[in-house]
């Protein structure tokens, strides 16, 4: 395992010939730690692409273990994550901040990385950057937004017929990339089933064929923006039946967690439990019809980051 006091951030200009043999646990041995391939080619503005923020989300991996040719040929920057917490099966390696909430400042061993993938990045002056990421529950797929102009609301529609303009958490890369250049998450399903993977290869396959940014109308892009990120304390029996309203709307009275303490939070920190939730018989429930999104059967996972989000729709405005 590497030893965070000295992580550092590898570099490397071309990908090994063994590379499509290599899955994401064994990556920290191949490579030994984050690493920046920079693939660019001369005169043409580079696909930037982030894979294994969270150790136990391969597809984005697989997907482009797939693709060495093609990555060859293309101008592109690739950024392998958190190939420790792979090794592991792990999101995040215990006692250590997730790879994908060190973006917007910190004093990490990790944070200082990010700092290095930013300024290496705005230099390249990327055309696009797309974070790939799974879910921890079943959503459909769909793309994640910091910002909703016309070149990222194409790239998402591009990918996806649904999209989430996220305004939290905080110190994801896609917010931070979205300041200099048009960037998308793409969550792609859940790490297990082959379809995501597949999803994967075929929207980069595109993008790496053509140069340009994704131009598809948006206008039938089903567009929500998050309003309360819900998270769980101690004792959470969660209901795995809510996946079924991920990007839909949950009636009033709809039971979010059958038992344990669940706080919803807004942008801003405050608290607004009052405005969305309701507790009955020790469960919480809606207080009115609401959309989700990323709603976990996983409790670990409910825990250490979120259980859901509530949603509102929003207009796309082309």
């Amino acid at each position: 395992m590497t030893d965070v006091t000295a992580m550092r951030l590898r570099f490397a200009d071309r990908l090994p010939a063994t590379i499509a043999a290599l899955t994401a646990p064994e990556l920290a041995a191949a490579l030994g730690g984050p690493t920046l391939f920079d693939l660019r080619q001369p005169g043409q503005p580079p696909l930037f692409v982030s894979v294994l923020l969270h150790g136990n989300e391969p597809s984005g991996w697989d997907a482009l273990r797939q693709l060495r040719d093609e990555l060859e040929r293309a101008s592109a920057l690739i950024f392998v994550g958190n190939v420790d917490a792979a090794r592991a099966g792990l999101r995040t390696l215990p006692g250590r901040p997730d790879f994908n909430r060190i973006w917007e400042g910190g004093d990490a061993p990790e944070t200082a990385i990010a700092e290095q993938v930013v300024a290496f990045a705005k230099a390249a002056e990327p055309r696009l950057a797309i974070d790939i990421h799974n879910n921890t529950g079943r959503n459909p797929p769909y793309a994640v937004l910091a910002r909703a102009d016309r070149p990222t609301l194409a790239t998402a529609r591009a990918f996806a017929s649904k999209a989430l303009l996220a305004t939290q958490p905080k110190g994801v890369q896609t917010r931070r990339f979205a300041q200099f250049c048009t960037a998308v998450t793409i969550e792609v399903g859940m790490p297990d089933e082959p379809e995501s993977t597949a999803r994967t290869l075929a929207f980069l396959r595109r993008l790496l064929a053509d140069e340009r940014t994704p131009n598809d109308n948006p206008s039938s892009l089903r567009l929500f923006e998050t309003v309360a990120r819900v998270t769980a304390g101690d004792g959470l029996a969660v209901v795995p039946s809510m996946q079924c309203f991920n990007f839909r709307t949950a009636p009033a009275g709809a039971t979010l967690a059958a038992s344990g303490e669940l706080s919803a939070w807004a942008s801003d920190g405050t608290r607004v439990n009052d405005d969305y939730l309701r507790v009955k018989r020790g469960a919480t429930v809606l207080a009115k019809p609401m959309a989700i999104g990323m709603y976990t059967a996983d409790i670990a996972a409910a825990q250490s980051d979120c259980l859901c989000y509530l949603l509102e729709p929003r207009a796309v405005d082309v």
